[in-house]
């Protein structure tokens, strides 16, 4: 057990480390590799969540990529309120749906191991791991953290 979550950690330490490009709207790009870190969803955050009428980022989901790998996914920035990171919730379940993990995906816009600004206007692509048995994800926006310390929940 102590070997897995190892494991686990290491991998969440290199997909946060690893290389995010954003893209304009519109214009596909795939990142080299995912960006995203990834933790166990135990408990949500005690702060109080803000809602606020127009969403400050919209999420799309694009599945498992066809190496069947990796979940993608296209964030893109609408608020000029500086962000911090983005939750996402992402379920993982085998090919008898059962779940084989069950997590949440704080994005950030890290570029060569250094936090870059989050830009309004932007659309920004990533990649986040599988577990190997799983065979459907579903990924959807959880809430939205600014560096103020304020949140926007989806809900």
């Amino acid at each position: 057990m102590k070997t897995y979550i190892g494991l686990f950690l290491a991998a969440a330490l290199f997909s946060a480390c690893s290389n995010t490009q954003p893209s304009a709207p519109g214009n596909a790009q795939s990142p080299a590799s995912p960006q995203s870190t990834t933790a166990k969803t135990q408990g949500s955050p005690s702060a109080a969540s803000e809602s606020t009428g127009a969403a400050p980022v919209e999420f799309f989901y694009g599945g498992i990529t066809p190496d069947k790998t990796s979940i993608s996914y296209k964030i893109k920035v609408n608020t000029d309120k500086p962000i911090e990171e983005v939750h996402l919730a992402l379920k993982e379940t085998d090919a008898g749906g059962k779940v084989v993990e069950q997590t949440m995906i704080a994005w950030q816009n890290i570029v060569h191991s250094t936090q870059q600004p989050i830009e309004k206007g932007k659309t920004y692509e990533a990649q986040t791991p599988l577990d190997s048995a799983a065979t459907k994800a579903e990924c959807t926006l959880k809430e939205v953290i600014f560096k103020d310390g304020a949140r926007w929940s989806a809900k």
